[in-house]
């Protein structure tokens, strides 16, 4: 009897050695390959196509994983995420982060470190302006999926007509914007034509694309505790950066006023601006233009200054409420980093942000003549040039008070008594992050 007993407590004991195993076999495992699960997305209703493609790849090498995409027009899409992480809701993953909006989210604490997802040599790897404003308090917050680019077109007949040389596409040969100035007089006087003008912002008095005139004068739109504007935005270079840009406007009268930027692409494509600056996608709109002949050149900068052009765009980042944050991890690698980049470009015939995929602008043959070349000249900026917008834990504050004083200055506003006032007004709704 007792050598029956001491059999069944054998059999009992490497019975349970055996579940034992087989549960901690269980654990190591990743749970994605194990059972169903899902991470949810928000992202930009423009980017829809693009992003289902991607998901799909994602889908597709990772068995038992679901994407749910959430999208929402740009109008709404930075309210939406607010919302649904100021409530710390745990059913959002993955979040597509506006690149100056990265700290705020930080600082609020709506979205995690990346550190221990991306390595070092990963952050190597995007175009280094793109990782500076991926940062906050020396931490990596938020990986690129996209970059941007602006350059100056120009059209070739008002040129051919005052008489005056194209530009050269070369970063080497940049024109000045005092050059500018000379060349749009010139233009508009042989022109005769009152309607014609010499040059044209696309996104007026927007930060993204004005403040490459205070950048090449060595100036900041913050400071960089992200909260002082005072000595910044109202220093000697800023003012005269934006008297600049008064004079354009209502001295020299080479740029028109009394238009938003919703229409000052159609002035261009009208024959009635002979330089517009711009977003590099803008070629698609021009080349369908009929009879409209144009080419491009680098920004310009300021004499004694240096080459500032614009850049960043959107950022995937996750949510610090999300329980699944290793797998959405996972997502954001593949699709920043990974073959869902390449699918999202593709689909949406989007600018790369990847070394290797600016290094391809200037290898493959598709970008090698007008108007694509325009892509190799952006992969040139977007490695030496590129500014990103100020970090700051109130950017959409610091935006909405920027943007309106350079609208007030390009329409004859006082260009000092205005950046003061700027000053007065960011501080007060600063006080929120003191």
């Amino acid at each position: 009897m007792k050598k029956v007993l001491v059999l069944l407590v054998c059999v009992f004991m490497c019975c349970n050695m055996i579940f034992a195993q087989g549960g901690s076999e269980a654990k190591s495992t990743p749970a994605s390959s194990t059972q169903p699960q899902t991470i949810r997305f928000i992202s930009y209703a423009g980017y829809h196509n693009a992003m289902v493609a991607a998901i799909k790849g994602f889908e597709d090498s990772h068995p038992g994983v679901t994407v749910e995409l959430e999208d929402y027009p740009f109008a709404q899409l930075l309210d939406a995420i607010d919302i649904k992480m100021g409530s710390k809701d745990s059913n959002y993953d993955v979040i597509l982060t506006d690149a100056p909006m990265i700290t705020g989210y930080a600082y609020h604490g709506f979205i995690i470190p990346l550190d221990k997802y991306f390595s070092k040599e990963d952050l190597a790897k995007f175009a280094p302006a793109l990782v500076d404003s991926s940062m906050y308090n020396g931490k990596f917050y938020s990986a690129v999926l996209k970059n941007s680019s602006n350059v100056l077109f120009y059209n070739k007949k008002l040129l051919d007509a005052a008489g005056v040389p194209y530009p050269s596409a070369d970063p080497a040969k940049r024109m000045t914007w005092e050059q500018i100035v000379d060349i749009c007089q010139k233009v508009q006087k042989v022109s005769g034509d009152p309607s014609v003008y010499g040059l044209t912002f696309e996104q007026i008095s927007r930060p993204y694309q004005i403040l490459v005139l205070p950048n090449s004068l060595g100036a900041e739109g913050i400071g960089p505790d992200g909260i002082t504007v005072d000595r910044y935005i109202n220093s000697d270079a800023f003012v005269k950066s934006m008297q600049w840009y008064s004079d354009i406007h209502n001295k020299y009268n080479i740029a028109p006023k009394g238009v938003s930027a919703a229409e000052t692409a159609g002035l261009f494509t009208a024959g009635k601006v002979c330089f517009i600056a711009t977003n590099i996608f803008a070629y698609k709109n021009f080349s369908a233009t009929p009879d409209l002949s144009y080419g491009f050149a680098p920004l310009p900068y300021f004499e004694g200054g240096k080459a500032i052009t614009p850049t960043d765009s959107w950022h995937l980042s996750i949510s610090s409420f999300s329980k699944k944050q290793d797998l959405a991890a996972e997502f954001i690698k593949y699709m920043t980093l990974g073959e869902g980049n390449s699918i999202f470009l593709d689909v949406q015939g989007d600018f790369a942000a990847t070394k290797s995929g600016l290094e391809q602008y200037q290898k493959d043959e598709a970008f090698a003549t007008e108007p694509k070349s325009v892509f190799r000249l952006a992969a040139y900026e977007a490695l030496n040039t590129a500014k990103p917008r100020p970090l700051s834990l109130g950017y959409r504050e610091w935006e909405a008070i920027i943007t309106s004083t350079m609208e007030d200055i390009r329409n004859g506003a006082d260009v000092k008594t205005a950046m003061d006032k700027a000053v007065k007004d960011i501080n007060a709704q600063m006080q929120n992050y003191k």
